[in-house]
């Protein structure tokens, strides 16, 4: 079962148990709760709203610990972009460029570049894939539900797959995405568009993604099998 409380998605497994355990599980900041079977949902939410602070605060180191790249940006390195498995081809070259071809990414910069400059550029090839993508996926999904979004951004988030401002209309989605398949960031972009008109996970957000999306649910958990480490921060 997956609950949300003051904004934060929180899952529930329900078991033969006699107390409620809380967790905020690494890297992302995942909320997971273990419940009684016969818990109610109600006792559950305030017993995570009790703990809120403690949540966040936990968050919060996850989001702010120190991470070193486990990266060299060298020949041979693997990387996911939407879902496929490719391999690093380091070139040296006074030009930067970055090119994809069949499963082979080809970088090219200068011999002495660090790590750190090579993921920057990288990251920001990456950006522009899901953009190109995110031009196509959300005017279709507007059209298709009639809820329009005003702007769109991209931005590395350790916590949310993507987010929106109901007031401002504004959408961002997380910049990992372009490591899962095209289906699950479709997933994502009509996910939050319904967020625009229904605040929470409750009956109506599922009515409307069923309407518009029947598989949505597989695709979710097609999204969250696993975190491929194509980036860190």
């Amino acid at each position: 079962m997956q609950i949300i409380v003051s904004g934060i998605d929180v899952q529930v497994n329900q078991k033969n148990i006699k107390n409620m355990h809380l967790y905020v599980k690494p890297p992302l900041g995942n909320v997971l709760v273990s419940a009684p079977l016969l818990m109610t949902k109600r006792s559950i939410e305030n017993f995570v709203r009790v703990n809120l602070g403690w949540i966040k605060n936990q968050q919060e180191k996850y989001i702010n610990q120190p991470r070193m790249t486990s990266r060299q940006y060298v020949s041979g390195e693997t990387y996911y972009i939407w879902g496929k498995q490719c391999f690093l081809e380091f070139v040296a070259s006074g030009k930067k460029s970055f090119k994809i071809d069949g499963n082979k990414i080809i970088l090219g910069m200068k011999k002495n570049t660090s790590a750190e400059q090579r993921e920057k550029f990288i990251r920001e090839e990456f950006r522009k894939i899901l953009v190109e993508q995110l031009n196509r996926l959300i005017p279709k999904w507007e059209d298709a539900t009639g809820l329009y979004c005003d702007t769109f951004k991209t931005k590395y988030m350790l916590t949310r797959w993507g987010t929106c401002n109901s007031q401002a209309k504004r959408i961002w989605i997380n910049l990992q995405m372009v490591e899962k398949p095209l289906e699950c960031l479709e997933y994502i972009v009509l996910h939050e568009l319904v967020h625009l008109k229904v605040h929470n996970h409750g009956k109506d957000f599922i009515a409307m993604m069923d309407k518009y999306m029947p598989d949505w649910k597989d695709r979710k958990n097609l999204l969250n099998e696993r975190i491929l480490g194509c980036y860190s921060e």
